[in-house]
């Protein structure tokens, strides 16, 4: 499932996502990527989910998303 945020997430937020294997996107948060994927890295799950970014005419997006799609 996704879910889009224009905020940074707590590290429980963020948790709860992770391990459901949930696409995470922030849309304009005040956040930048590199903090983005150390949050994800901190919290275990730098081998599962790969953190990119993206800057369009609709606005900075940065997205957390598995490695694998879940079945």
């Amino acid at each position: 499932m996704e879910h889009t945020y224009t905020r940074p997430l707590s590290d429980e937020e963020l948790r709860r996502h992770l391990d459901a294997n949930d696409t995470v996107v922030f849309k304009d948060a005040p956040v930048r990527w590199q903090e983005i994927e150390r949050q994800v890295e901190r919290l275990g799950f730098g081998e599962r989910f790969i953190v990119s970014s993206t800057k369009g005419k609709h606005g900075r997006a940065c997205k957390i998303r598995p490695l694998t799609p879940s079945v």
